[in-house]
């Protein structure tokens, strides 16, 4: 996004909040089993702070999409969510010794963590915050603006290369069409629904910390580039842009907002697909372009850095 495109979603977006209606806390009843995960962590050595203590497990709820849920794990947890053991809100509450309720689930919209439960749960994200809750992180818009289906549509386009060709006939189907880039309004509307997110769950818990993780990149300009990663150098120019405006416009709404915000860009640029050490699968199974176990465990450790500070 360019500056003074960046600039228009900044203005519109500070607009809006001066007239947000905010979502009004309701029952705040936690989800049932089947749509989220509590874990209750043993006791750790570490530094005590804030969120750890010698007393009893402080609760923390985590919000997001597929990118927290974590799925293509070893560890699943057997949900439609597709949320596993070693996403990155299970190692977070590991090592801060807090008690988790993972309401993230992978397809999900900032409109699924506000207000419209997707068609497997019944009630939106939001619902697991209580007044009680002492931290929520927050990883959200990238199902918003079809970041990482673009992705897999274009690495679908580019199948004939032998290398993915077998990944292509497991996940293209018929082939998927590849979306425009996301203009001005959507990267407008987005930023506006992560703001409302971060009121909706201070309307809730008015003492937790509100963290907002942004995506680890998939591929940087100037990076190293290979099969797997089944992306012509067109494709790749597209990709950071949509990556570098998602990017600016989640770090817009954290400050708008007052949220605190890790973003994982700068380590993460040293982790891209085609690096030695990547966070992030290439277009390969079992889930293209999402986290891998280093890049959980990776995003896990910046979280836990930002809270012991």
């Amino acid at each position: 996004m360019s500056r003074a495109l960046f600039g228009r979603v900044a203005t519109a977006v500070a607009a809006l909040v001066a007239a947000a209606v905010v979502v009004l806390p309701g029952s705040a009843s936690v989800p049932s089993a089947a749509e989220s995960t509590t874990v209750q962590t043993a006791a750790q050595r570490q530094p005590e702070t804030a969120l750890s203590s010698a007393a009893a497990p402080q609760k923390y709820v985590a919000l997001g999409s597929s990118y927290a849920a974590g799925p293509g794990g070893l560890d699943s947890i057997g949900n439609r969510c597709l949320r596993t053991m070693d996403n990155y809100p299970h190692q977070v509450a590991q090592a801060m010794n807090m008690s988790l309720v993972d309401a993230t689930c992978s397809g999900a919209t900032t409109e699924n963590i506000l207000d419209r439960p997707q068609r497997f749960v019944k009630q939106p994200q939001i619902d697991a915050v209580t007044p009680g809750t002492a931290l929520v992180t927050i990883t959200t818009g990238g199902n918003d603006i079809g970041y990482v289906q673009r992705l897999i549509a274009m690495g679908c386009k580019n199948s004939v290369a032998d290398p993915v060709k077998n990944i292509a006939e497991r996940v293209c189907g018929h082939g998927r069409p590849i979306s425009p880039e996301p203009g001005f309004e959507r990267y407008a509307a987005v930023e506006q629904k992560m703001i409302e997110t971060v009121f909706a769950v201070r309307m809730r818990a008015p003492a937790a910390r509100i963290v907002l993780v942004d995506y680890p990149p998939v591929v940087v300009a100037g990076g190293p580039i290979c099969p797997k990663l089944a992306l012509t150098p067109e494709e790749i120019e597209s990709t950071i842009r949509v990556y570098d405006a998602l990017a600016q416009v989640t770090a817009e709404a954290a400050q708008i907002s007052g949220a605190e915000l890790v973003t994982t860009g700068p380590l993460g640029a040293e982790h891209t697909v085609c690096s030695p050490d990547p966070w992030l699968r290439g277009f390969e199974l079992p889930v293209p372009y999402h986290p891998n176990a280093s890049g959980k465990a990776g995003v896990a450790r910046l979280i836990v850095d930002a809270l012991r500070r």
